[in-house]
């Protein structure tokens, strides 16, 4: 916080000099009020003040950065008692030392010596100490405990801050792993699809490959960003319903719905896909026996229903691996829309579907 300019030699410099004012500080202070014999006094104060300007040097940035504020209030009571303990072992040897006909000074010891150390806590005497202890004690501590403060709340800003970032590196870390996948979890179920058809020698697969080009462009050059509109969305999962339609025989029905998808709303890209994809791999993938795909995608008051639901098949076999698109799913709704949207999964002997609302 100090820039380069405060070097160890500076800061000697510095101490020195604020010494010396401390100094000349009880110097005016003792000898307008005890004369000749200010120095004792005098004295007394520096070698307080200096071990406690210290003492809160070390152990106050420890306390206030870690939050201490129990150990820091007492160590302001240590440092009224210190005080309080060397001024009466001051007066104690000055009553002793200094000639009674010094009425002014004799005063002063009266009132800590009258009625013992705890005589000086008393209600008639604790009002003229605490004010004298914040005279000759607090001032020239204060620019310290600012000092103290100060770098502490630096350091405290400078610590969120870094976890905030450290947080934020963290989220779009995952988020990355996430999107990364996402493409190739549907890279990989598209051209499983795309071997079967070319082992079959199907007409449609040259087709088929072009449409996948398609798709590939846009998850890798439009799904950079964090928000897409969402009709570009709804356009490649049409596409990706088609490019399914050629791999299908025509008993198996596949239909998509849209309604009011032309509004400029955005969403979070590729985040609709991984529901078709299971419902594919859930359904006409398992069984192609009365296999049917629907989806259905229209934005009410600025919300998105989507609606998928796929046949079932239970005599079918099950597929041993699988899930992982719809976890990483739910993991980027939890992240971008925590609170913002509902996850609704039902399923039957029949069918399966999967319905979300996300407020955009």
């Amino acid at each position: 916080m100090w820039g380069n300019w405060y070097t160890p030699n500076i800061r000697i410099v510095v101490h020195l000099l604020f010494w010396v004012a401390v100094t000349l500080l009880y110097y005016l202070s003792y000898e307008r009020l005890v004369g000749e014999y200010y120095w004792i006094f005098m004295m007394k104060d520096l070698f307080v003040t200096s071990t406690l300007f210290y003492l809160a040097s070390w152990l106050l940035p420890k306390w206030v950065l870690k939050g201490k504020i129990l150990l820091s209030l007492i160590g302001i009571i240590f440092s009224f008692l210190w005080w309080v303990g060397c001024t009466y072992i001051i007066c104690k040897i000055g009553s002793d030392l200094i000639p009674t006909s010094e009425y002014k000074i004799h005063a002063y010891f009266h009132i800590f010596l009258e009625d013992g150390f705890w005589g000086a806590f008393s209600l008639k005497n604790l009002s003229d100490i605490i004010l004298d202890f914040l005279f000759l004690i607090s001032l020239p501590l204060s620019p310290k405990l600012t000092k103290v403060i100060f770098e502490d709340a630096h350091k405290l800003t400078i610590l969120e801050r870094d976890k905030a970032n450290l947080e934020r590196d963290n989220l779009q870390m995952e988020l990355d792993t996430l999107k990364s996948q996402i493409s190739p979890h549907f890279v990989f179920n598209t051209l499983n699809s795309i071997y079967r058809m070319a082992e079959k020698q199907d007409p449609n697969t040259s087709d088929s490959i072009l449409n996948l080009s398609n798709l590939l462009k846009y998850i890798l050059y439009q799904t950079k960003d964090d928000l897409i509109y969402i009709a570009h969305e709804v356009q490649f999962l049409k596409d990706f319903l088609n490019l399914m339609k050629l791999r299908y025989p025509e008993n198996v029905k596949i239909e998509i719905e849209t309604e009011h998808t032309d509004e400029p709303y955005q969403i979070v890209p590729l985040i609709l896909i991984p529901f078709i994809e299971n419902a594919i791999k859930h359904g006409p993938d398992r069984s192609r026996k009365d296999a049917w795909v629907k989806v259905s995608i229209k934005i009410d008051n600025g919300i998105l229903k989507y609606l998928v639901s796929n046949s079932v098949n239970n005599l079918a076999e099950q597929h041993k691996n699988g899930g992982l698109g719809l976890q990483n799913i739910k993991r980027r709704l939890e992240i971008y829309y925590h609170g913002h949207y509902v996850l609704d999964i039902k399923h039957d002997d029949k069918s399966y579907s999967v319905l979300l609302e996300i407020k955009l």
